[in-house]
């Protein structure tokens, strides 16, 4: 992933986050990752794993968002509620 990949993204996952009205603490949790791993993510700090990009980019697109060149949208509005789920890790 390239610097200007890993800026877009993070716009569009902290765009994300705003359009559907969650907080970092929801998210990474939802998305059983840690909190410091998606405000790293966010700030462009450092580059995530792609499983971490798959289960956020999964979990918001279930949420209704759409990822487009210049940020994100609704697939549809009004958007239907979703609540995420924490995924369990296995052991």
């Amino acid at each position: 992933m390239t610097g200007r990949d890993l800026s877009l993204l993070a716009a569009q996952i902290r765009a994300a986050r705003g359009l559907l009205g969650w907080s970092q603490a929801y998210l990474a949790e939802g998305c059983n990752i840690h909190r410091a791993t998606l405000v790293d993510l966010e700030s462009g700090k450092r580059e995530p794993q792609e499983a971490t990009v798959a289960v956020l980019m999964n979990e918001l697109t279930a949420a209704g968002i759409v990822f487009t060149e210049k940020g994100v949208e609704f697939r549809k509005w009004p958007a239907k509620t979703y609540v995420l789920t924490p995924i369990k890790r296995k052991r």
